[in-house]
């Protein structure tokens, strides 16, 4: 018996496809980037990419991992946006900084 005439037991590939973001992601990001009132595709890319890392040719590039992560980030965006502004920089700032993060 060949080597080329036993089975086939290689694994599976180990650079499988991510899986696309599910369609509720895509909708519920659709709409936390329209009450950021983000609605150039341009602007949505970059701000994925400073908050995530990813840089984005297209929105299906998104895969349902990265969505995941995006999702509470962009939330908390819009939940500081939506808060009154103090006239502190400090206290108005919108993401936690390493000492809030302790």
């Amino acid at each position: 018996m060949s080597l080329f005439d036993e089975p086939d037991n290689e694994p599976p590939a180990l650079h499988d496809k991510p899986s696309l973001m599910t369609e509720s992601q895509r909708t519920e990001i659709r709409s936390l980037f329209a009450a950021l009132a983000i609605s150039d595709a341009r602007g949505q890319f970059d701000l994925v990419s400073e908050l995530i890392g990813v840089q984005l040719a297209s929105v299906g590039d998104l895969t349902a991992l990265d969505a995941q992560r995006l999702i509470p980030i962009l939330r908390g965006r819009v939940a500081t946006r939506s808060r009154p502004s103090t006239g502190s920089s400090w206290s108005d700032r919108e993401e936690d900084t390493w000492i809030d993060k302790l």
